[in-house]
């Protein structure tokens, strides 16, 4: 994934937009955005939605690629001369030659580029702003009496034209059906669906149910008015504060997760403290070494040893203001020095839980054990370590680990030179 970024990519941090089309790597990625947010159960549903927006506009580019793929099909096997018609009745002849033309004029309008995600909503829209396309359709409903809408005049003729190997696997009924169930989960009713799209405006919200439901809509663009708003509440409120927790941290609390909906025996639990309490346990850690050091040195003052000798206290001051620096700043530095990071959740987690849609994001690389180093064991275990994979992001854990590591290094030198200056005392 590394390899993947560009230039520019690697001298900064993100845009929501690259996490959400996955253009990132770890710690940044879409993986850890969904987890993130997967501890507030409002703004999950936030991303929820956004995520299924998306798929279903995958799906209708999906639905128009196969109407062009069962046109060319027709285009090639199917296309009628006039010639080699003979005695077919001449109404039936100029329907032929309609219809073929009709489908031609969809190709070479750039009605089918699938690529094109405006054309795909103004295809499934029935918009024909071409005269010539328009002139086409209308002759063709003149002849044949029918005021079937466009879609489904295209659908309907595809269905009835093309062989059975070529047809297309989608229809404009499952397309409805995936618009409808978007509504439904999200805009419809709260008391019907746990995952209701709150804090959006209610003439957008009435206005998009009047759209799929009553008037059959189902176009990637009636979803985005909505769309805008979650990903201005996404930009502006969620992104920040992730950016701020996992670019600037390598030390996390394991997040309570709200997405099981039934209990689970080994949901919550952890093998380590260093895991699920993170600060919390390395402030106490660092504590309980300095507490050492203090007994330690005030030992070595009242039994009358050399300063030579009391200098031995500084290892317990330097672990106890490693692990204090590190569960006030949240850098590890020796994590930051290998590449690594903590993940948010750890993987036995994942793995024991059903988490709804996370595993649609899970990255591969995120839980990987194979790029943390073995011994990094001692500091809590590996489950919830991984490799950083963006260079800006490994970049700042270096220099912020750097800027702990003077800060660690001074505190042990005047705590050290404090015990070992004072006179020695033996008491008798």
């Amino acid at each position: 994934m590394e390899e993947s970024l560009n230039d520019a990519q690697r001298a900064r941090l993100p845009t929501l937009y690259e996490v959400l089309n996955q253009q990132t790597a770890a710690p940044l990625d879409l993986w850890s955005f969904y987890t993130y947010l997967s501890q507030y159960p409002n703004a999950i549903v936030y991303l929820d939605f956004w995520t299924d927006v998306m798929a279903y506009l995958r799906l209708c580019k999906d639905y128009v690629k196969g109407i062009r793929e069962s046109v060319l099909d027709i285009h090639l096997t199917d296309t009628p001369n006039l010639a080699d018609m003979g005695d077919v009745n001449d109404s039936v002849k100029r329907e032929s030659v309609s219809s073929a033309m009709l489908l031609e004029a969809l190709m070479n309008d750039g009605y089918l580029d699938y690529n094109d995600s405006k054309r795909v909503s103004q295809f499934l829209k029935g918009e024909t702003d071409s005269p010539r396309l328009s002139q086409l359709l209308n002759d063709w409903k003149q002849m044949n009496n029918d005021q079937t809408d466009f879609n489904d005049f295209v659908d309907g003729l595809v269905q009835e034209k093309v062989s059975k190997d070529m047809k297309p696997k989608l229809t404009i009924k499952q397309l409805i059906s995936s618009a409808q169930d978007i509504v439904k989960t999200y805009l419809l009713s709260q008391e019907e669906s746990d995952r209701f799209l709150y804090e959006i405006p209610q003439y957008l919200r009435e206005d998009t149910i009047r759209l799929v439901m009553q008037e059959r809509r189902h176009d990637p663009e009636v979803f985005e008015p909505i769309q805008d708003i979650v990903y201005q509440f996404l930009e502006m409120d969620c992104f920040p504060r992730f950016l701020g927790c996992v670019a600037l941290h390598n030390l996390h609390d394991e997040i309570v997760l709200f997405a099981p909906k039934t209990p689970n025996p080994f949901y919550g639990k952890t093998s380590s403290p260093f895991s699920h309490w993170t600060t919390a346990s390395r402030i106490a850690v660092g504590l309980a070494w300095w507490l050492a050091g203090l007994w330690i040195g005030y030992t070595l003052i009242f039994m009358g040893y050399a300063r030579g000798i009391r200098v031995v206290c500084i290892v317990p001051f330097f672990l106890g203001s490693y692990y204090l620096v590190s569960g006030v700043y949240l850098v590890d530095i020796l994590y930051a020095f290998s590449g690594v990071t903590q993940t948010l959740v750890s993987k036995r987690k994942i793995d024991d839980v059903e988490l709804n849609k996370m595993s649609t994001h899970r990255s591969s690389s995120l839980h990987s054990r194979h790029d943390v180093p073995w011994w990094l064991i001692v500091f809590g275990g590996r489950s919830r370590l991984c490799k950083i994979n963006h260079p800006f992001v490994n970049s700042i854990m270096i220099r912020r680990a750097a800027w702990c590591l003077i800060l660690v290094l001074i505190i042990t030198g005047i705590l050290t030179a404090i015990f070992a200056a004072v006179p020695s005392h033996k008491l008798q």
